[in-house]
């Protein structure tokens, strides 16, 4: 019987006994060094992962030059390591080893193994931890050491293009989920030396692997070392997205405006990280976390900078106009036909009573019973597949739409409204900020049932003067809306001149360069 065949026999028969208590005896064996027993090192493995089914043991025998044999094992986990590295650089050298009069790991690092990456280290832990990381183990009879060989080959999805902010023109290549090729997108939009790609892992479990990314000569140093004290606070089991750190890293996360901008795009991080930002990549998730942020850079679109100035301009002022009627177009439509029906002409006035004459509701529940029912429809047609989605939505705006206004459950006024609101929404390029004006819409609605007009101007001015106090790592919500200077009205909703014209990097964030 083979050696794998023995601990195996050995580890089910121990097994059946019952031990008192296998999680506390597995993470005490972690802790001890490798004997260089061979037999018992593949044990403690064994025992310590749990004998999972798809860690490969390859046993080989290497001839030494006066006949006699050594034992040697080669372990590595299905999936997480690539086969083909496997075999045709360890294995395969190995196997093919001339007859030496002694065989050490220094050898075999040297003058053996042919893969790129090779490190020895001799806990039992650094071993586990390595093997789980895609490396391949080299352990020999004898030796209380053992090689990790760099061999990872995971399946992943490939660079494709931005799913969540498409583009007509412009770089159409996006992050994915493995945190190497995502660093190298940025390299190969930023091929500067001073880059930096500082490692973070984060989750007792999980062990997630990140990156900070921030130019060395431009970011505030102040900022960085807050994103990277915050990052070395966080105390959790596990991470397995970038939109759990968020939580995390905000000032206040009790907020309902998001503190840290996410993106797939990679041009969008790359501008970032020039404009002295700094941006976080989390393995296992394609999308990149950026900070500091303004409020009004959930209203810029990174097309703005593929076309023209004059063209952009107009854009955001549509977007910032699209914000408002998100924000707005219901609540004003319940206060003016409840309090106010002296403010608009008296035609709209007696066509908009006409149509609501036979209507059992009051506007506040007719636009309540709205844009819940727009909210449940938008709902749906995410969580379907994609073509039965898009039905889901056609359906819901013709068909039941128009059931509703014939039976006299809502208003054709009203339907319009609502339509708009739902388009205003849309057109916010960020998905969280477009999720936040979708939730203040309601309290708005509620105090313009109550106070009318005023309630608007109520709720709108406790929303400004909540986002006046918040901040972003230290940087005012509002810091684009109030430049210091009018060099500072280079690129803000209001304005953006042409690309030549843009010299100075946002002076709120406080640069090293304030010129690039």
């Amino acid at each position: 019987m083979s050696l794998l065949g023995k601990l195996l026999k050995k580890s089910a028969s121990s097994a059946s006994h019952g031990p008192p208590s296998e999680v506390t005896e597995a993470s005490h064996l972690a802790e001890q060094q490798l004997s260089g027993n061979l037999a018992k090192d593949l044990q403690l493995i064994l025992t310590v992962t749990q004998h999972p089914s798809d860690l490969i043991v390859r046993e080989l025998l290497l001839q030494l030059g006066d006949g006699s044999e050594i034992r040697a094992a080669v372990l590595y986990i299905d999936g997480l390591a690539e086969k083909d590295i496997v075999h045709q650089c360890v294995i395969l050298p190995l196997m093919q080893m001339g007859h030496q009069d002694e065989i050490t790991l220094t050898y075999i690092e040297k003058f053996v193994i042919t893969a790129s990456g090779i490190k020895r280290v001799n806990s039992l832990a650094e071993s586990i931890k390595g093997l789980l990381y895609s490396n391949t183990l080299v352990l020999l009879e004898g030796i209380a050491e053992t090689l990790l060989i760099t061999s990872e080959g995971w399946e992943h999805r490939f660079v494709s293009n931005p799913t969540s902010e498409p583009i007509i023109r412009g770089p159409q290549d996006a992050f994915n989920e493995v945190l190497r090729t995502n660093t190298a997108l940025v390299r190969r939009k930023i091929k500067d030396p001073k880059l930096v790609l500082f490692p973070i892992q984060i989750g007792t479990r999980t062990l997630t692997d990140g990156a900070i990314a921030y130019l060395q000569d431009v970011a505030n140093p102040s900022i960085v070392g807050e994103v990277k004290r915050r990052l070395m606070a966080i105390e959790t089991e596990g991470i397995l997205d970038s939109g759990q750190l968020e939580d995390y890293l905000e000032d206040t996360p009790l907020s309902p405006f998001p503190q840290i901008s996410s993106t797939e795009r990679v041009d969008k991080a790359a501008a970032a990280i020039l404009e002295g930002k700094i941006v976080v990549l989390v393995d296992g998730t394609p999308f990149a976390l950026t900070m500091p942020i303004t409020f009004t850079e959930f209203l810029l679109s990174t097309e703005d900078y593929y076309t023209s100035y004059l063209a952009a301009t107009m854009l955001r002022w549509v977007r910032f106009l699209a914000m408002m009627m998100a924000l707005t177009l219901p609540s004003i439509y319940i206060a003016i036909t409840t309090y106010h029906q002296e403010m608009i002409p008296t035609e709209l006035m007696l066509a908009i009573a006409s149509n609501r004459s036979g209507i059992p509701f009051p506007a506040f529940v007719e636009a309540l019973i709205m844009e819940i029912s727009l909210e449940l429809l938008r709902e749906a047609s995410l969580r379907l597949p994609g073509t039965m989605g898009q039905t889901i939505g056609i359906v819901g705006a013709l068909v039941i739409g128009q059931a509703a206004v014939q039976a006299n459950i809502v208003g054709p006024v009203l339907t319009i409204i609502v339509s708009f609101t739902a388009i205003g929404a849309f057109a916010i390029p960020n998905y969280n900020a477009s999720l936040a004006i979708r939730m203040l819409r309601f309290p708005i609605m509620i105090l313009a049932a109550v106070f009318g007009i005023f309630g608007i101007v109520f709720g709108t001015s406790a929303i400004l003067i909540h986002m006046i106090h918040l901040r972003s790592f230290g940087v005012s919500y509002l810091a684009a809306l109030t430049p210091q200077s009018l060099q500072a009205v280079d690129d803000s909703i209001v304005f953006k001149k042409p690309a030549q014209s843009l010299k100075y990097r946002q002076s709120f964030l406080g640069p090293k360069k304030q010129k690039p």
